[in-house]
């Protein structure tokens, strides 16, 4: 099914659905060629949807490493009304773009609508290295990104456009919760997780949130708001690719506390989605769709294995990150409208 996908023409995403990069066409294999991507969306129980191509040629082409396992992680804009991912522009088939210059190969931040639209047109002429992932608060907002080459600040969204360096470390997952920017990092750099404060601008000194073995990578994590005494997000889930499993974390608003993990194999990213029995999480490594519920709550202590909901079946592709539109909270009419339809289900 899969190697007729990139004919499909766009339509809108669901809220709530999953959104996954995915690289490749099949055709050929993964290399560190500049290679297309799609954006794949899935059901929360894993049926496939629809098939949504990035632009691969030209001034709006959007292209990733093929084989670059650590590229290709995705956010929610803070707004909630796109999803953010990152590649070059070059067009598919040239050489490694992550080995260009930025002047050569633009780093390339692209925006995902609920409506289906793919914008490309933030390209960084700046910030070379391998560009794994972005962050950004709405469509027109200053973005995040993270790289090999350090965490960065772009000021404006847009063609041609500069950045500013925050942290030389090597980044991979950058991410705002409530206005404060995290950011992950993989082997050898210490800690694997640390925090910047609310929009920084220029180079600043991080506060550790996680530290672990400098053999442990943390690729990819997610927040979620469990508490209701808490402000804000009170919950991480992190990948750690050194143990293939998924670590929880707890805060009670200074510090973060860990809360037990579960096992999934090769895991690369996570994303979630919070409803009334809890946190279902969703993981991806290079063929598989995988999730895991978690009913323990705000501190409670997880534990378990992830199952597999969806496989890629054609050779020559592979999943990167994942990320899901969040469902609207109801508005106030609707819940009185909903109050008032109660309340007359009751007199009769």
């Amino acid at each position: 099914m899969l190697a007729a996908v990139p004919m499909v023409e766009a339509a809108a995403v669901s809220a709530g659905n999953l959104v996954i990069y995915r690289v490749g066409t099949g055709a050929a294999a993964l290399n560190s060629t500049a290679t297309a991507v799609f954006l794949d969306e899935y059901t929360p129980t894993g049926a496939f949807v629809q098939s949504i191509p990035v632009p691969t040629t030209g001034a709006t082409a959007m292209t990733a490493v093929g084989n670059a396992t650590t590229e290709g992680t995705m956010s929610v804009s803070g707004d909630g009304s796109r999803l953010v991912f990152t590649g070059y522009r070059k067009d598919a088939g040239g050489t490694s773009p992550s080995s260009d210059t930025a002047l050569v190969s633009n780093r390339v931040v692209g925006m995902l609508g609920l409506d289906g639209s793919v914008d490309t047109s933030t390209a960084i002429t700046d910030a070379g290295g391998s560009l794994r992932s972005a962050t950004a608060a709405s469509s027109t907002s200053p973005i995040y990104i993270g790289a090999s080459t350090g965490l960065r600040y772009v000021a404006a969204q847009g063609a041609g456009t500069t950045s500013t360096l925050i942290d030389s470390r090597n980044s991979r997952q950058v991410m705002q919760s409530g206005g404060v920017l995290f950011a992950g990092n993989g082997t050898t750099i210490l800690p694997k997780v640390q925090s910047y404060g609310a929009g920084p601008t220029a180079a600043t000194v991080a506060t550790p949130v996680i530290t672990l073995a400098s053999t442990d990578v943390i690729n990819s994590f997610w927040f979620a708001d469990l508490s209701a005494t808490v402000a804000g997000d009170d919950t991480m889930y992190a990948v750690n690719q050194f143990t293939g499993s998924i670590l929880k974390y707890t805060s009670d608003g200074s510090a973060w506390t860990a809360s037990g993990s579960f096992t999934a194999s090769t895991a690369a990213n996570v994303t979630g989605i919070v409803g009334d029995s809890g946190v279902d999480l969703y993981v991806t490594n290079a063929s598989t769709l995988f999730k895991f519920s978690d009913t323990t709550g705000y501190g409670g202590v997880m534990a378990g294995a992830a199952t597999s909901i969806a496989t890629l079946s054609v050779a020559n592709t592979a999943f990167r990150g994942l990320a899901a539109f969040p469902v609207p909270e109801p508005t106030v009419a609707v819940l009185g409208l909903m109050a008032s339809l109660v309340g007359l289900r009751r007199r009769r």
